[in-house]
């Protein structure tokens, strides 16, 4: 109550000390920075001192008092119309008249009942102009193709030389809409205040604009590399007067660097009297950054969304991106992101080398991954030609997921003997168009194919480490696909008793993501579960069951022949950073969580057995949990890799040490021994202590999910701009290196383009060393050469390991679909 007197009292005399001060909003007709006479004023247009709001009369002029502390005075810009980022003025001493002109917007699309559609970027953490241009250009194309109401930066921009150049590169101007910033932890620099330079440049930390039917926040970060000048009690006060503003009912999105709470309410409180309920004031969304993941939340009555950085890969391996966010006339929104550098994408998934499968109805499917950063497929459309010229088949396809899109043709027999080209042409919302072709034989050669034991963990199971016990040969052939309606991001297949099992994320809309059973030899799904968010990690099998782990932390047994849920566990984990790490089961036992959720729980009923207490969670991981040697293996990403006792849940070890902490590779244990690759360096580490036995340096980035391949005489990986490796297991000189081609979308952290990226494990079948790469390729390799045997190119990354049993292998790629390969021989 102290605080609140004292706040009170400091207004009354701010307005007692301070010139009040006046002026008008018009609409700049002109454009020459001046009220002429006959301009339009404006009506209703919020203005504020960082403190008092007001509405200009209906003479479009306004008047505040003032307040102790004040910097800025800035208008809501009001909907249909843009400033250029001339927003707010400096107050200068002396001078108490300022107008606001106005911009009328003509190039962006509001509909009559306030629906329309805005950009998110955020973490693009910056340095020089130098390499910016094709991420720009991408957003600002994008934005201008589907005429986006504006862009917003939510922060971290980052640094003195980041801030000192981001907004002559992406402003109202040149990027052809309305452009935002929010001010991030790394734009509180050093000055007389941490928000002094970003101030200079970009203006006040806080304010408002409107869009439609709704009222957009944006907020400061409260603190950072540098303390700010600002305070909670000044944002809050200015907030509480920006609302009161508003009408009852008007839908409003808030804009921040960081996620406000992890709770299911939004409140935005000085103490335990004064405080915004925000859901009250029908709060839509939280729309941030700061973590570097994309991540989508559902709270009480809004969703908080996450997008990381559109320039490299985020920290938890996030793909790089930006988000188209769609917003209705009530304020409801939808979200799609978008991947950068990806330039009219088109291959045809199902036909390649020669070949095309066949389905049991007798058709032939076109899968046909494609995509384009600056603008959505709007059509696709697949023109069978026979002897490359003379039309016999032509059919529109239809749209499965964001990247893909799928049809089923039919040929007469007289075709029998001849070579039929599929040609794909997809047109783009834009007006551009792409085309591919692939050749095939008709009629399609049936195949048979067979699996034996299971596959049952990330790699096989653990202890035997991505080594198949079957002999596979290369080549393969395409034996089937299926798509599961979602992306597929980091979860590799299971093979478990004659069926695959895959789950599936919902980054880009909530209530899409599942874990899906299918028959290993044909393809058909068999069972569908939705889960309550997404899945990105490995899931396994065991005792009947299938096991995965959401984002939010929700474990579930389904059963594994009908879907049926058999219990579900909520594990004691974070809201944010979001549960990516993958899972591991064991004979009657899964090990699942991460920090003081990770657990040991009785595959059958879901009871604990143990919960360890030794390390919490922090950035977000993609490495999944291994055992071996009684020992599970745990991971939090720029902290520590952590040893505990699987029986017991004791912390044995942690490490730290010499890089270990910058990894996402899930350790591969051999007897008592385990490998992996951390930031620029590979371990060989005892699993019992965490003694690191040898720390070999790499000329190359291995900041990837990819699990070392361990042979009798090689260790082989991924990396993160060289593609596969492999290094002689006794001298560790290098063997062979294999370079894939340049990533479709970017995940590994700080990592751009170009780069030959590879986040998949390799898996050793017979002499070949078989993966998928972020290309949009399958590759096999000669283990003992690196020389290429086999390639099947998909058109999406592919990101998850693949799975081996009998003669076939499995895969799935980002574009949510799985593929069974047969091999020939």
């Amino acid at each position: 109550m102290r605080r609140i007197f004292l706040y009170v009292i400091l207004g009354l005399f701010s307005v007692c000390l301070n010139a009040a001060y006046t002026g008008k909003v018009y609409v700049d007709s002109n454009r020459n920075g001046k009220y002429d006479k006959g301009e339009k004023l404006l009506e209703g247009v919020m203005v504020s001192d960082g403190l008092n709001v007001v509405r200009t009369t209906g003479t479009g002029t306004y008047s505040l008092a003032g307040h102790t502390g004040e910097k800025f005075l800035f208008i809501t810009t009001p909907s249909g119309y843009y400033t250029n980022h001339k927003h707010y003025y400096r107050i200068v001493n002396g001078r108490e008249q300022y107008d606001f002109g106005v911009l009328p917007l003509h190039s962006v699309d509001i509909a009559s009942n306030g629906a329309h559609s805005f950009v998110h970027v955020s973490d693009t953490e910056i340095s020089s102009k130098e390499g910016q241009e094709s991420w720009l250009a991408n957003i600002r194309d994008y934005a201008i193709n589907e005429k986006a109401a504006f862009i917003i930066h939510t922060g971290d921009i980052c640094y003195e030389p980041g801030l000192k150049v981001h907004l002559s590169m992406m402003n109202s101007e040149n990027m052809g809409v309305p452009v935002f910033y929010c001010i991030g932890n790394h734009d509180l620099v050093k000055g007389k205040s941490g928000e002094e330079l970003y101030e200079d440049i970009y203006g006040p930390v806080y304010y408002s604009f409107d869009v439609g039917n709704v009222h957009y926040i944006v907020t400061p970060m409260l603190g950072g590399d540098y303390r700010p000048g600002y305070t909670k009690e000044n944002v809050y006060w200015w907030l509480k007067n920006d609302l009161a503003q508003i009408p009852s009912g008007k839908p409003i999105i808030v804009f921040n660097h960081d996620l406000l709470t992890t709770d299911d309410k939004f409140v935005y409180g000085i103490n335990d009297s004064e405080f915004i309920d925000l859901d009250n004031h029908n709060l839509k969304a939280w729309i941030y950054g700061h973590l570097h993941i994309n991540h989508i939340r559902k709270h009480q009555n809004a969703v908080s969304i996450c997008t990381s950085t559109p320039i490299r890969g985020g920290i938890d391996h996030a793909a790089a991106a930006f988000r188209a966010i769609k917003v209705n006339g009530k304020g409801g929104v939808a979200s799609e992101l978008r991947y950068t550098y990806i330039n009219k994408q088109v291959r045809i998934a199902s036909v390649q080398n020669g070949e095309a499968s066949l389905l049991e109805n007798g058709k032939i499917p076109l899968s046909v991954n494609a995509y384009h950063t600056v603008s959505p497929v709007r059509e696709a459309v697949c023109t069978c030609l026979l002897d490359g010229q003379k039309v016999v088949n032509s059919q529109p396809l239809y749209r499965r997921t964001d990247f893909n899109w799928y049809g089923e043709i039919t040929l007469p027999d007289k075709y029998e003997g001849r070579q039929i080209t599929a040609k794909v042409e997809v047109r783009f919302a834009n007006g551009e168009v792409a085309e591919t072709r692939e050749i095939f034989a008709y009629p399609v050669a049936k195949r048979t194919g067979k699996v034996k034991g299971d596959w049952n963990n990330l790699l096989g199971n653990p202890e035997h480490i991505g080594i198949s016990k079957d002999t596979l040969s290369a080549p393969f052939s395409l034996l089937w696909t299926q798509n599961v309606g979602s992306n597929i991001y980091m979860t590799s297949p299971v093979v478990y008793r004659g069926m695959i099992y895959v789950a599936s994320v919902d980054e880009n809309a909530l209530g899409k993501a599942t874990v899906v059973a299918m028959d290993a030899v044909t393809g058909a799904v068999r069972w569908k579960y939705a889960v309550r968010s997404s899945v990105k990690n490995s899931i396994a099998a065991t005792q009947g069951l299938v096991f995965a782990q959401d984002v939010d932390g929700h474990l579930y047994a389904l059963d594994a022949s009908t879907g049926r849920l058999v219990w579900e566990k909520k594990l004691d984990v974070g809201g944010v950073p979001a549960l990516n790490d993958g899972l591991v089961a064991s004979g009657d036992t899964v090990f699942a969580g991460s920090g003081k959720g990770l657990c040991a729980v009785e595959a059958a009923s879901g009871r604990e057995y143990w919960k360890n207490t030794a390390w919490k969670q922090r950035e977000g991981t993609t490495a999944t949990l291994s055992l071996g040697a009684g020992v599970l293996v745990g991971s939090v990403q720029w902290d520590a890799l952590y040893g505990n006792d699987a029986r017991t849940g004791k912390l044995l070890w942690r490490v730290e040490k010499d890089g270990v902490r910058n990894r996402a590779s899930s350790p591969a244990i051999h007897g008592e021994v385990m490998y992996f690759v951390s930031n620029s360096s590979l371990f060989v580490v005892s699993a019992r202590t965490g003694q690191i036995l040898v720390r070999k340096k790499l000329p190359y980035s291995v900041d990837v999910t990819s699990t070392p391949l361990v042979t009798e005489q090689a260790i082989i990986f991924g990396t993160a701009r060289n593609g596969m490796v492999a290094l002689d297991r006794e001298t560790l000189e290098e063997k062979w290196n294999y370079m894939t081609g340049d990533a479709l979308i970017y995940t590994s952290p700080y990592v751009c383009t170009p780069a030959s990226q590879i986040e998949s494990s390799p898996v050793l079948a017979g002499k070949y060393v078989l993966f998928g790469a972020s290309d949009g390729a399958f590759y096999t390799l000669d283990c003992e050469t690196g020389t290429l045997c086999w390639k099947h190119s998909v058109g999406a990354p592919v990101m998850s390991t693949v799975a081996v049993s009998g003669n076939m292998m499995f895969g799935v790629d980002y574009a949510g679909n799985v593929y069974g390969f047969v091999s020939k021989e």
